[in-house]
């Protein structure tokens, strides 16, 4: 029996939106719509998951360093209330937390300024060999070259399950690297532009070719915002594909969060064994209630919840 679910790696973040009534521009202001625009959300691709895991009742061990504010600021208190491990979070002092701010035009779409602070590749700690003995899968999300590779070489050395959720980092993940990665892991998550990236690194034209270069990849997931998104697997030897509708969100706040909150869902299936279609399906109803509030993890579901919507949209099959 693993003591974790899922062990998770990626940035954290110190989150701040800012929604803006105009596209910003040189020598153009921008009014700032949102009256909680200074208001701080932890979040970060991993942690948001581990977040969205956690609400649903699972172990998750997420991978991080944090810096001189962890707990005056009030992540060591968010990390405790959501039931994270702190078991592979570790302090390096003379520096803060990472930082990130979020600007979000009308149309939902996103400039990201980060600031890297306590998980800068500079403060690299070594991981601990037992924090992967005891994982039953494993999730990389985006972090400091570094860090990806310790985490690649790590669920190589104990053979776990290993997902990646395609970020366009190309510091974090260097062409060279980036075909190491897809060669070794089990599932991709990718948006339309990071699977057109990875098209172009593997010299392909089809994402179901993708298959071919790594005969152990199961899946991979291409979300298309508000069209929904496609899946690739196998099945019964052959690439089956896929479309999964969006499922219909009760309120529209913010999509920050979603993409992380739909690996979440599809990981959460996985954990249940089942199949990958199914897993899909809960990844975006998943991210539906992610969407429904301000913050990347303030509208997590518990199970109970999870499934009720599932069910309304999908029924029962």
């Amino acid at each position: 029996m693993k003591k974790y679910d899922v062990i998770i790696s990626g940035y954290i973040a110190f989150d701040r939106v800012i929604k803006i009534a105009s596209l910003a521009k040189i020598g153009k202001t921008s009014i700032i719509t949102n009256n909680d625009n200074n208001v701080v959300e932890f979040g970060g691709c991993g942690i948001n998951v581990a977040v969205d895991l956690a609400t649903l009742g699972y172990k998750t061990l997420p991978v991080i360093r944090v810096g001189d504010d962890y707990e005056s600021s009030g992540f060591a208190s968010f990390v405790k209330t959501h039931r994270l491990s702190e078991a592979a979070i570790k302090k390096v002092t003379g520096v803060n937390c990472s930082s990130c701010y979020l600007v979000e035009n009308p149309s939902m779409d996103h400039i990201t300024l980060y600031y890297p602070g306590s998980m800068d590749e500079k403060y690299f700690l070594n991981y601990d060999e037992e924090w992967f003995k005891e994982s039953k899968f494993a999730l990389m999300t985006v972090a400091s070259r570094k860090d990806n590779e310790e985490f690649l070489a790590m669920t190589n050395k104990y053979h776990l399950p290993t997902y990646f959720g395609m970020k366009m980092d190309k510091t974090a993940f260097p062409p060279v690297f980036l075909r190491k990665v897809l060669k070794r892991v089990s599932g991709v998550f990718a948006n339309k532009v990071e699977i057109t990236y990875i098209k172009q690194i593997l010299h392909i034209e089809h994402t179901n070719q993708m298959f071919s270069f790594n005969s152990n990849l199961q899946f991979v997931v291409v979300t298309n915002g508000k069209k929904g998104s496609t899946i690739y697997y196998r099945h019964d030897n052959k690439i089956e594909k896929a479309a999964i509708g969006i499922v219909p969100a009760d309120e529209f706040v913010s999509t920050v969060g979603s993409g992380d909150a739909y690996m979440a869902g599809f990981i959460y299936g996985l954990i249940k064994e089942k199949d990958y279609l199914q897993s899909a399906k809960l990844g975006a109803t998943l991210a539906t209630c992610i969407i429904e509030g301000a913050g990347a993890t303030s509208s997590a579901p518990d199970e109970k919840q999870l499934w009720e919507r599932y069910y309304r949209f999908f029924g029962k099959e």
